[in-house]
């Protein structure tokens, strides 16, 4: 069976390639639930990971620990997704999260710490297939609506996850972890209650020959480009995320007392919310009078000038404005190169690119939190924050040379 005979079996076992707007909402409530458990523990995890004596260094190799197991199941998730369907795949994914939280509540050092990262890593992929079954389950014209609803959905999880988390921590370090186990438990139970079997089981397994696989990544040249973005993009993401919360600890104050974990999920909340406006409001009207490119361009552009900003503030005010400036270049240039990536690639080849997607991201994950970590660790906070700026000019200059101007009908 050839690529263009499955694409059309599998139009036709979806209703003739028609996407209705209800087909993607148990997609939506799963990620979300997912996304609401991963919110919890991103703002907690460098103040729980200092309590039990980690470093800055250390928190950094937390991250890299995580992203390192990704690198190396990432396209397998992918390809399996492929091949064995998207609800099987993201089931094991979302089990080995479960896994790795509950171990992380109950672990009394560092090194049981370390464990349940690598068991979450290992079984990741809940993202990125999810992107690949909102990608399957859309057509050309409405793909990037899907992939911007699972973005919303991410988003949803972000601001409720981050509360959550700051809403529980004074009432023990653990607490606010047993609650992101819960979550993902959540998450397994809608998955198996709400989201649809995969369409035709027979059909994943015809799908991707895995001698295929490498021969076919390699002829998908665009593909190189967007994903070479992808990697700038998630360095400095990566390096952002890893010692924000240190970095705010060690400068700035509320209310008399440093940030901690329940200032930094609001943070995290913040972020969240911001995500849902760029996802439910904004990126569409944008993408009526601006090229993909130039979407890219000058949200890497504005992440610049955040982070320069970052470097010199002194006072919350400012902070909270170029940390705005960040957090809105985040969400338009995950968000446009997902959709760049997805259009890269063929329908029957989403698991696959979505795999490999996580794989590079793993591989500037690895890097980045360490060189962050060891930053923030001699308190160059300064050098920390013009760092990202420097490679946001990069990914600047790489998406003018790289990503193709598309046309924009005019509104």
């Amino acid at each position: 069976m050839d690529a263009a005979s499955v694409i059309s079996e599998k139009r036709d076992l979806s209703g003739g390639g028609r996407a209705p707007d209800l087909s993607l909402v148990p997609t939506f409530i799963v990620v979300a639930v997912d996304a609401t458990g991963m919110g919890i523990i991103l703002p907690l995890l460098p103040f729980y990971s200092q309590r039990l004596g980690a470093t800055p260094f250390l928190v950094g190799a937390l991250v890299s620990a995580y992203a390192v197991c990704q690198l190396v199941a990432g396209p397998i998730v992918g390809i399996l997704s492929d091949r064995y369907g998207r609800r099987k795949v993201l089931l094991v994914s979302q089990i080995g999260t479960l896994a790795g939280f509950a171990l992380l509540a109950l672990a009394p050092n560092l090194t049981l710490v370390f464990l349940a990262r690598i068991i979450d890593g290992l079984t990741s992929g809940n993202i990125s297939v999810a992107h690949a079954y909102a990608a399957e389950h859309s057509t050309p014209e409405t793909r990037k609506q899907a992939l911007g609803a699972t973005s919303g959905a991410i988003g949803t999880g972000l601001v409720l996850g981050p509360a959550l988390s700051g809403f529980l921590a004074p009432y023990g370090a653990t607490v606010p972890v047993w609650a992101a186990a819960a979550m993902s438990l959540i998450s397994i139970l809608a998955t198996v209650t709400l989201l649809p079997p995969d369409a035709s089981e027979t059909l994943y397994l015809q799908r991707i020959p895995e001698r295929k696989a490498t021969r076919t990544m390699l002829g998908m040249r665009y593909a190189w480009g967007v994903l070479l973005l992808l990697i700038v993009f998630f360095f400095v993401n990566s390096m952002f995320l890893s010692q924000v919360g240190l970095y705010l600890a060690a400068r700035f104050t509320w209310d008399g007392h440093a940030f901690g974990a329940r200032e930094l999920g609001w943070v995290f909340a913040y972020a969240g919310f911001i995500n849902i406006i760029v996802q439910g409001l904004l990126i569409t009207r944008v993408n009526r009078v601006a090229s993909d490119r130039a979407v890219v361009i000058t949200a890497f552009a504005g992440m610049a000038i955040g982070f320069c900003g970052l470097a010199l503030v002194d006072g919350i005010g400012l902070l909270t404005a170029f940390l705005t400036l960040i957090i809105v270049g985040f969400m338009f240039t995950r968000a446009t190169l997902t959709f760049e990536l997805s259009r890269s690639a063929s329908i029957n080849r989403q698991g696959m690119i979505m795999g490999f997607n996580q794989s590079l991201m793993s591989v500037a994950n690895i890097a980045a939190p360490l060189i962050s970590g060891t930053l923030i660790g001699h308190s160059l906070y300064v050098a920390w924050s013009l760092s990202m700026a420097g490679i946001s000019i990069c990914g600047t200059l790489l998406a003018a040379a790289l990503l193709v101007a598309r046309y924009v009908e005019s509104v």
